[in-house]
């Protein structure tokens, strides 16, 4: 994305990485076990690949068992959230592939760990970044063939992997840019309201989107904030995105403004209001009110009908 977002990222990842103890610019260490370079910043061309060589010791007096894996995140609110569905064009994670790596490192042993990354053709221009992780444990010991009762923890020691993603001539020219189609909430519902936010990826890199959205209940007088999921809008692209408000009142009108931003810094506000009436519920209930006065004049017709009948007969009798 942008260089605001590396400065976030590294500052994310140093105040994580708070309790390991830093030995120089070239290693961080957690446990025992450091890793190195702390973080890896390269610049690529689609269509390219580019290999990295970490280095791993094991200062610890127990031999360690490693697992080496590459995981994509995002920052929301100060956390390192992993992403679970990523998109080839964007995701480091999907073009990187642990080439050879230690499955364990005896007390005092050094060793490499090599990624490779192959930038795929239709890689889109940014700045994108992801974890370089390690996880490690000591190996369980044993006695005489039978192995110890001790409980053994995992830990995870991380390095910062930042690809910036040229054009086709190295270039690195990134455009952020939207248009917001629609952003609020229809008149009327047939059940909870439903907030709209639909919006074009006018730029050249893909934008995540949040927000929030701030209600009020005017005949309440009562407020509500809900949040707008963060979702990805790739270059080019339109994505319509829809929030339920399920602990809406069951009827009432309403006034909102739904605030949505890519990069905390562009903000985009737009006011709406609606009215919640749940028609399917007060058709129902028209519909049985009306069965109950069809029913009471059908009645009132038939005693009629008889009423009358009884005074045709008590005429139509002798000596009466």
């Amino acid at each position: 994305m942008v260089n605001i977002r590396l400065a976030g990222l590294v500052w994310l990842f140093f105040w994580g990485v708070g309790l390991l103890f830093v030995r120089s610019a070239h290693a961080v260490e957690l446990n025992g076990v450091s890793l190195g370079p702390p973080i890896v910043n390269v610049k690529i061309r689609p269509g390219d690949r580019f290999e990295q060589e970490f280095n791993i010791q094991n200062r610890t007096e127990e031999t360690v068992k490693l697992e080496a894996y590459i995981q994509d995140f995002r920052v929301e609110k100060n956390q390192w959230n992993k992403v679970e569905n990523p998109d080839s064009r964007w995701s480091p994670m999907t073009w990187a592939a642990v080439v050879n790596a230690p499955e364990d490192l005896d007390p005092g042993e050094k060793g490499k760990i090599t990624v490779r990354f192959d930038v795929p053709e239709n890689a889109e221009m940014g700045e994108h970044a992801t974890y370089f992780n390690v996880k490690f444990i000591p190996a369980v010991s044993s006695q005489n063939g039978k192995q110890s009762a001790e409980i053994t923890v995992a830990s995870e020691i991380r390095s910062l992997v930042y690809v910036k993603v040229t054009d086709a001539m190295g270039n690195l020219n990134l455009v952020q840019a939207w248009r917001v189609d629609e952003a609020g909430a229809g008149f009327w519902h047939f059940g909870k309201p439903v907030f709209t936010v639909a919006a074009m990826n006018t730029g050249n890199v893909h934008l995540e989107v949040r927000g929030r959205i701030d209600v009020l209940d005017v005949v309440r007088n009562q407020r509500a904030e809900l949040s707008v999921p963060l979702f990805n809008i790739l270059p080019g692209q339109e994505k319509r995105v829809e929030i339920a408000w399920s602990e809406a009142p069951f009827i009432g009108y309403f006034k909102g403004k739904m605030r949505l931003t890519y990069d905390d810094k562009t903000f985009y506000e737009r006011e709406f209001s609606f009215v919640n009436v749940p028609l399917l519920t007060a058709a129902g209930t028209i519909m049985v009110l009306t069965a109950i006065v069809l029913s009471v004049v059908l009645y009132i017709r038939k005693l009629q009908k008889r009423l009358a009948e009884a005074e045709r007969l008590r005429k139509d009798s002798p000596g009466v």
